[in-house]
């Protein structure tokens, strides 16, 4: 992003913190600020220290100030201010490292006392109460065939809903049959996929840490678990094993107006994973990522 254009969406931030940012004893400018910036920089980025103390950018640490044992300090901006832009600071995002995936077996469902339901988008977004796909989505990555369409299954007794897991895709490229297309270079896919249920995700995403010390991060006031892992990719080594190189991958999973969300990204820098993140917990597509 050219100079002039970050000074002019960080021009958009609520007057009330600029103002802060002039009363004394408000923390200190970030180590990351470049004092060779234009003027219009370092005034722009005084309404930002005033709301973000420097963590240091220490993945899976807590802040020793968190009064909730997450990372907290994300400014909850006015959706309605000038410019409509939320920033998220990256230096406070905690990620954890993942370790691998636990997809739980389908429940045998008796077809006398359970059926399927097909849901459109419509049936979709009555269920939830809400559209499920990202305000924001990176530019190169397109919604897969699929989305829009969901299986429920429901108790015939009742109506009552047991099964209700819609899965949504964003990837670069598609085969004929739908699924996504393997990168050229890298054998794996690029982009995104988002699981979202109010009954309960049916697959686990496993940890190297116990639940109780995973770092959460705080974005608009929802607690969100980012992970990470370093996946391979063929082709393999016929002697060795050994892969043809490796690939990022990150994970979030959180809970909104109760709602699961997982979301597993393949290829995707950690900036854009969050933007993705936080434009659906905010309903909005103006997010301003603030490098950490």
């Amino acid at each position: 992003m050219k100079q002039e254009e970050f000074c002019e969406i960080l021009g958009g931030v609520n007057e009330a913190y600029i103002q802060q940012a002039r009363e004394p004893g408000k923390a200190k400018p970030p180590a990351w600020l470049p004092w060779s910036a234009a003027a219009c920089f370092v005034a722009a980025v005084a309404a930002v220290v005033a709301v973000v103390p420097n963590y240091g950018n220490h993945f899976g640490v807590v802040p020793p100030d968190s009064q909730s044992g997450m990372a907290e300090g994300n400014f909850q901006g006015d959706a309605s201010s000038t410019a409509g832009i939320l920033p998220v600071y990256m230096e406070t995002i905690m990620v954890n490292e993942v370790t691998g995936f636990l997809d739980a077996a389908r429940v045998w469902r008796d077809p006398e006392r359970y059926e399927a339901a097909l849901w459109d988008p419509s049936a979709i977004r009555a269920y939830y109460g809400k559209e499920l796909t990202p305000p924001y989505v990176p530019e190169g990555l397109s919604a897969s065939p699929g989305n829009g369409t969901a299986q429920a299954i429901l108790r015939k007794e009742d109506g009552a809903v047991v099964e209700d897991t819609v899965w949504l895709g964003f990837y670069h490229a598609y085969y004929e049959d739908g699924s996504p297309q393997l990168t050229e270079g890298i054998a794996a896919r690029k982009g995104f996929s988002i699981t979202a249920s109010r009954v309960g995700l049916l697959g686990d995403c496993i940890y190297l840490l116990p639940e109780n010390e995973r770092a959460t991060s705080a974005i608009g006031g929802v607690a969100v678990t980012f992970g990470y892992r370093s996946m391979p990719y063929g082709p393999y080594d016929p002697e060795t094993h050994a892969p043809a190189g490796y690939y990022d991958m990150y994970v979030a999973e959180w809970e909104q107006e109760g709602v699961e969300y997982q979301l597993v990204a393949d290829q995707m820098e950690l900036e854009d994973v969050v933007k993705v993140v936080a434009s659906m917990i905010y309903g909005q597509e103006e997010i301003l990522i603030v490098p950490g």
